[in-house]
């Protein structure tokens, strides 16, 4: 298989580089249009992204047509489509040209990585060239958290909750499960370090991956919450504050405080709240003002997100039983079976624990993947 990244890393200047300037930061859609459309010269060209508007001064994918630069190179941009719409063999009659390009939160409740493998199959199997726009991760590049998960059906590479890898860099830790002749080439940014993978502090074109949530912080909270979607917990949907706190009319927030002191949950506080959903989008408790729990990350590279929402899950089991309804979370992507064994009265810190020499081992692998520094 032909995996190549299509340009250079944005590592670190050299020693050498005298009084060079920084490498200006430029997204992979820039790269590829300024530097790599060799890649897909006279190809007719399927552009894969679930964003196809113009966003943070980067052009539509269809305005692309008319650049002078793409007509140049005689790429033919044949259509802008879903991933979704991709996935059906229909929308790959006289394509063999793809760009992939697609946002990833970096963890578990909305990873893309599922979607990415599946489409670089479709991709390969129609002979197309696979281009892929790769995007850092919201939630920091330095730092992982678990318990483990595979993304992958029928595929044994793991990944933590919060796995802190850009798209680019996950596919060349899946590349042994990938199709053995997919021409798969990688465009990264430029100019971005690993350290600023967060959000807008990276300064690349950023759209968060939870819709509500455009701050970091919250963002890392969010991440904790949806796994939790399932259960009759509101998670704040329809007030101005969603994914930060959650509440429901019988919980008691001081007992499940109480149980959520003894618990180790580094970098966040808990307070007790209240709030009302307005036409929520869950249509969970519409119009009721419901006693709650609000959370605010006071260190943000501390907090664990797959424990957090493991010991959330457990603490309001514990006060509230069946109330819950814990089992409606089951399906949640990476943690469902985890909260499973909540109900079963697994502690879900020895959970988390267990899994920390699978971590190393992933951190290890990581290392070897990485194109940023």
């Amino acid at each position: 298989m032909a995996f190549v990244t299509a340009c250079a890393s944005s590592g670190p200047p050299r020693e050498d580089a005298g009084r060079q300037r920084p490498e200006k930061v430029r997204a992979s859609m820039t790269v590829l249009v300024e530097d790599s459309l060799r890649l897909l010269a006279g190809r007719g060209v399927l552009w894969i992204t679930a964003t196809p508007e113009a966003r943070a001064g980067l052009p539509a994918p269809s305005e692309l047509r008319e650049d002078t630069r793409v007509r140049r190179m005689n790429v033919h941009l044949l259509a802008v489509v879903s991933p979704d719409s991709a996935l059906n063999d229909a929308a790959w009659r006289g394509v063999n040209g793809a760009v992939i390009d697609l946002t990833d939160g970096g963890f578990a409740a909305r990873s893309a990585v599922p979607t990415l493998h599946r489409l670089v199959a479709t991709a390969a199997r129609h002979k197309a060239r696979i281009v892929i726009l790769d995007h850092p991760p919201s939630l920091g590049g330095e730092t992982n958290d678990g318990p483990m998960w595979r993304p992958v059906e029928g595929v044994e590479v793991e990944l933590p909750i919060r796995y802190g890898l850009s798209i680019g860099e996950v596919l060349r830790l899946f590349r042994p499960s990938l199709p053995a002749d997919a021409d798969l080439r990688v465009v990264p940014a430029r100019g971005v370090r690993r350290a600023k993978f967060w959000g807008k502090e990276s300064k690349l074109a950023w759209a968060s991956p939870v819709g509500e949530v455009k701050d970091t912080d919250d963002l890392l909270l969010a991440a904790s919450l949806l796994p939790l979607e399932g259960t009759a917990l509101s998670l704040g949907r329809g007030t101005g504050e969603p994914l930060i706190r959650f509440g429901a009319p019988w919980l008691d927030p001081k007992r499940v405080l109480d149980e959520l002191s003894d618990r180790p949950l580094p970098g966040v506080k808990f307070d007790v709240d209240r709030f009302t959903p307005r036409a929520p989008s869950d249509g969970k408790y519409d119009g009721v003002s419901l006693p709650a729990i609000r959370m605010r990350v006071v260190d943000r590279g501390r907090v664990q997100t797959g424990r957090m929402a493991l010991d959330i899950a457990w603490a309001v089991w514990k006060v509230h039983g069946d109330s819950l309804r814990l089992t409606g979370a089951a399906g949640s992507p990476g943690l469902g079976a985890f909260l499973a064994r909540v109900t079963k009265g697994d502690d879900p810190d020895s959970m988390v624990d267990a899994s920390l020499p699978a971590l190393v081992a992933f951190q290890k692998r990581a290392r070897g993947v990485m194109l940023y520094r």
